[in-house]
């Protein structure tokens, strides 16, 4: 396949995929650092989950802003996908493929900084439950 030089709506294409997955990063690292701090919460107060109900609250409202932001854009991805190929690399894909690189490290993250938080809430409960049983 022969690689054509960047058209301008190939070049505003990238500009508005740019600004949604900028976007989609900052909710990503806000809802990391939520669960970071609910995870520090938890840990303080040695296992005391109520003062993590405004995180979950507030990461809920993240993931429904993510979910919005991907429903209204999934139109501009798709266009991306079937093009992509065929665009020569240049300074504004490098751009986009970096945020891109970001976004998956941080949801990465997120994810794993989400997993502790589980384990150690079930930890927890398991040996809240086995006390309270003896």
């Amino acid at each position: 396949m022969k690689l054509k030089t960047m058209q301008a709506n190939d070049k505003i294409l990238i500009q508005q995929l740019t600004v949604v997955l900028t976007g989609q990063l900052e909710h990503y690292r806000e809802m990391r650092d939520l669960v970071r701090k609910m995870l520090s919460r938890v840990i303080l107060s040695r296992g005391d989950l109520s003062g993590v109900i405004p995180c979950l609250e507030k990461k809920k409202k993240l993931l429904d802003t993510i979910e919005s932001e991907r429903q209204e854009s999934s139109d501009l991805f798709i266009q991306w996908q079937n093009r992509k190929a065929s665009i020569k690399e240049d300074a504004a894909v490098t751009v986009l493929n970096s945020i891109l690189d970001q976004t998956e490290a941080t949801i990465r993250e997120f994810l794993d900084e989400e997993e502790q938080l589980k384990r150690y809430i079930e930890k927890n409960i398991t040996k809240e439950c086995s006390s309270t049983a003896s």
